[in-house]
């Protein structure tokens, strides 16, 4: 696997989902005390916490996909409806969403675009929100590199052990002999 897509990885998961932990652990200690309020807290920080764990884990062992896959996936939908909206981004967001407002007896429809680096949390049940369908296009295309990046790792094991394994030199060896050991010397 090359350099750049690797870092730009880990640092996008690591950095983000810091910077998520920070946001949300000063956001405790601003907030009205209640029950609701912590608890969207607590979900806010539990996510970005496993970010940061997904692209740790991907730093030390490039083969642990599966945590950063999912890490990378919930941030991807971007959805505002009445009574329900969630949005969450660790290090970049860049979202395309199909939006409808309705002012008095008119409903319009149209593509915005929001983008910022950062991280944001957005969770809300029971409110009045206006429709929005969209995706965090920064997240997205984070995880077309991360499974691109795994295709493409495969693929050069794969010519690489089949090379390997042409060029590996075969010892003759029958049944009754045994190979020498370092104990008897």
């Amino acid at each position: 696997m090359r350099r750049w897509p690797r870092l730009t990885l880990i640092g996008t998961t690591v950095v983000g989902g810091l910077l998520g932990i920070a946001v949300t652990l000063r956001a405790f200690f601003r907030s009205e005390p209640g029950f609701g309020a912590f608890a969207l807290l607590g979900c806010a920080l539990l996510g970005f916490v496993y970010i940061t764990a997904a692209g740790l884990l991907y730093w030390r062992d490039p083969r642990q996909v599966q945590p950063l896959t999912w890490a990378l996936a919930i941030q991807v939908p971007w959805i505002s409806l009445p009574g329900f909206v969630y949005k969450f981004a660790a290090g970049a967001v860049g979202s395309i969403a199909l939006v409808v407002t309705k002012e008095g007896d008119t409903l319009s429809a149209g593509l915005h675009t929001y983008w910022h680096a950062g991280s944001s949390f957005e969770l809300r049940f029971l409110q009045d929100a206006q429709w929005e369908l969209g995706v965090n296009v920064a997240a997205l295309l984070l995880l077309v590199l991360l499974q691109r990046s795994i295709h493409l790792t495969a693929d050069a094991v794969e010519a690489h052990s089949s090379t390997a394994d042409a060029k590996a030199p075969v010892l003759p060896i029958h049944p009754d002999q045994t190979l020498p050991s370092r104990d008897n010397e």
